[in-house]
């Protein structure tokens, strides 16, 4: 077991294993790995805090970058070494694994999952996706398959400082990968342009099996005020219509927080009761309502994503959380 990897070692595994639209995303570098030779790794962040977990949390991103045959058995050995970890944005295979280990699993949201192959805009449900379309095409939005190297960084900089000022200032990590001024192993980058005029940029990370791309998680998204409404999924729909040439199957948007929080493994009703209540009543501090009634307009395949605490799923672990993500 070594837990000091070089990139080349990680990326090993995530091509092989990396399935999950975080999986992309454990390669942050601020991260810490916990590897098991030939046969994967499982990505952490290290926290400690005087008053809420003086002892530590291992905080663990995604499931681990394996074969979900040895979810198990990464999992076990890692328990061993780090007891107090807790689980953040797992899905449900390896779910099912923390709940036979004996853990409480909550759930944690909805990850929306759109096909890349024949996607349609008729019918009700996205309507509001054809309305963005063609007032785009109106308006003279043009998508492009772009690359860093050959772009100008001041304009794209320019643009991501002007989103981010919106947004608080600052870039966020963790569940939310940090925006890389460069090119990346098999990350896509898409530009949206208005009279020549660069109005938005998304990047789409891979999501791996077997050495190959299979599909791709919209990672990150930045449009000026000014760009005609609608133009963030205009980039999507283009970005799919690209996708689907090359055969890739899926497109994830992510994670909808605390949207339909199913539970269908032992967990703790009290924290399944706050964070009902987070999303419904607590809108000033995340627009929770707001990413669900836009991610929803895709009308994608919805899939449950959990977190799990070893030392249970109380308030007090989801405190501890919710101040990790609070400064991540």
């Amino acid at each position: 077991m070594r837990d000091s990897p070089t990139q080349d070692a990680l990326r090993h595994y995530l091509t092989r294993y990396g399935d999950g639209c975080m999986s992309y995303s454990t390669l942050q570098p601020e991260l810490e790995y916990f590897v098991v030779e030939d046969k994967g790794y499982i990505a952490y962040l290290s926290f400690r805090h005087p008053l809420l977990t003086w002892a530590g949390r291992k905080i663990v991103l995604s499931n681990p970058i394996c074969a979900a045959s040895d979810y198990a058995e990464l999992a076990s050995a890692f328990l061993d070494q780090y007891p107090r970890a807790i689980f953040l944005q797992v899905d449900t295979r390896f779910a099912q694994v923390l709940h036979d280990m004996g853990h409480e699993v909550n759930c944690f949201g909805t990850e929306i999952e759109l096909p890349a192959s024949n996607f349609q805009l008729k019918g009700k449900d996205r309507a509001k996706l054809r309305q963005w379309k063609n007032k785009c095409e109106r308006e003279g939005v043009e998508v492009s398959n772009s690359r860093f190297s050959g772009m100008d960084h001041g304009e794209i900089q320019a643009v991501s400082k002007a989103w981010l000022k919106t947004k608080g200032g600052r870039e966020y990590s963790f569940l939310t990968r940090p925006f890389v001024l460069e090119d990346e192993p098999d990350a896509r980058f898409f530009t949206a342009r208005q009279k020549g005029k660069l109005i938005g940029f998304a990047v789409f990370d891979p999501i791996y099996r077997d050495g190959k791309v299979i599909g791709y998680f919209h990672n990150v998204d930045r449009i000026l005020t000014d760009a005609p409404h609608g133009t963030s999924a205009y980039i999507i729909l283009q970005a799919l219509s690209v996708f689907e040439q090359e055969g890739v199957s899926h497109v994830s948007l992510g994670l909808l927080p605390l949207f339909k929080l199913r539970e269908i493994y032992r967990h703790n009703k009290f924290v399944h009761n706050a964070l009902w209540f987070t999303f419904h009543k607590l809108n000033f501090l995340y627009p929770f309502q707001g990413n669900a009634s836009h991610k929803r307009k895709f009308a994608g395949r919805q899939k449950q994503v959990y977190m799990c605490s070893t030392q249970g799923n109380s308030l007090w672990e989801l405190f501890i959380t919710m101040k990790v993500l609070e400064l991540m």
